[in-house]
């Protein structure tokens, strides 16, 4: 005949799923650093809440509080993860933490009335125990990872890099940590370098070489290779002239984009690697970086997923949107439109050097010059993507 204990176990092997998502909903409002999780991060932490409740639940029916050799080499593979992910090790420990006291109180609620005292002990304890070990191995496996990572200063820095560039977003607290051990400064919202040589891979050489151009320092700034490029997100204080300058001398093609959030690297990066990927050659006329504007326009004109033209709009026209700008915005449709400053001028009933005036201050405030083929084409889709938009 079944004991109390053995049909409780069974009950909750039952009531398993249930439990585990409890506790993940737990873990996720009570820890900063859970939050944000989705996607296969989150199936992960399902994943490794499920496993080490089914592994409680078998110690407790065996009377053993003893965590075997194998839990021992999954606890640690575990906590190198968290390292690598730059999970901050307390958030670590108190989620198992958490998901313990909700496996508990379950039990608790549920079955309690079923359970002689000395069952409800005994759970205490294999419950204490087994988060003391598995607190052991996480712990020493963590620092042992993140010793390792924070000893080589360029891969650490190129791993926080591909985490940003693949969307393993960390929480804020746990970016700041990562930034802290590697002794690096990131802005808010930094600009994202996509750069490549014309006909062969990148080469640490070329990229120390910009680097050095641009006058950053190791505090200032992350660097990857990814494929046959450079990925470099650099301080918000570098202006893409100077971007464009140093890629010249260098023989490189770039594409900047300028001011984005941090939680954004991945979009930013993906939007920059397509242009260069799809990019005309007399995009490059007079320059060898291209900006976000161009960019969103490639998006568009290659009907990619994520084109936004609202984004084509707010990148290529910039402040000629705002309303102090207005006269010079209609300058450059009256051009696009008339095809020569004289004729523009005429049909604003202005005088032609007013024209070329106005002509001007659009090339200094968007660095678009309406003469050239590329740049009539990035102004002539935001002016009518935003006509459509206003009607």
């Amino acid at each position: 005949m079944a004991s109390a204990r053995e049909n409780v176990v069974a009950h909750i092997e039952q009531d398993l799923t249930v439990v585990v998502a409890a506790a993940v909903d737990a873990i996720r409002k009570s820890i900063p650093a859970y939050r944000d999780l989705h996607g296969a991060q989150l199936a992960d932490v399902e994943a490794i809440a499920f496993w080490s409740l089914r592994r409680l639940i078998t110690l407790w029916s065996d009377g053993s509080v003893v965590v075997d050799q194998r839990d021992q080499s999954r606890f640690r593979a575990i906590g190198a993860a968290r390292a690598s992910d730059g999970r901050p090790l307390t958030d670590v420990l108190r989620a198992y933490r958490v998901a313990s006291s909700v496996f508990l109180r379950h039990v608790g609620e549920a079955y309690l009335d079923d359970l002689d005292p000395s069952d409800v002990v005994e759970l205490s304890v294999t419950v204490l125990e087994a988060v003391d070990a598995i607190s052991e191995e996480i712990t020493e496996a963590y620092t042992t990872a993140r010793e390792q990572l924070t000893s080589n200063r360029n891969q650490a820095q190129a791993t926080l890099l591909d985490d940003l560039v693949v969307g393993r977003r960390t929480s804020p607290g746990a970016l700041a940590d990562r930034s802290r051990e590697l002794g690096i400064e990131l802005p808010a919202h930094p600009h994202l370098l996509v750069a490549q040589t014309i006909d062969s891979p990148i080469t640490d050489k070329t990229v120390d070489a910009l680097l050095t151009t641009l006058g950053t320092t190791q505090r200032t700034h992350l660097c990857t290779r990814r494929d046959r490029r450079a990925i470099l997100l650099l301080p918000n204080t570098v202006t893409l002239r100077s971007v464009d300058d140093a890629c010249r001398t260098l023989l490189l093609h770039g594409c900047l984009v300028e001011r984005r959030p941090l939680g954004e690297v991945s979009a930013s990066y993906r939007v920059a690697s397509e242009a260069l990927d799809t990019a005309p050659a007399h995009a490059f006329q007079e320059r060898s970086v291209l900006d976000e504007g161009d960019a969103q326009l490639l998006a568009l004109l290659t009907a990619r997923p994520t084109a936004d033209t609202t984004a084509v709009v707010r990148a290529v026209l910039g402040p000629l949107t705002e309303a102090a700008n207005g006269h010079i915005l209609d300058g450059v449709a009256a051009f696009i439109s008339a095809g020569t400053a004289t004729a523009a001028a005429s049909a604003l009933r202005l005088h032609p050097q007013t024209l070329r005036y106005r002509l001007r201050r659009a090339r200094e405030l968007t660095g678009r010059d309406p003469r050239h083929a590329w740049h009539r084409l990035a102004l002539d889709t935001a002016l009518q993507l935003r006509q459509l938009a206003s009607t």
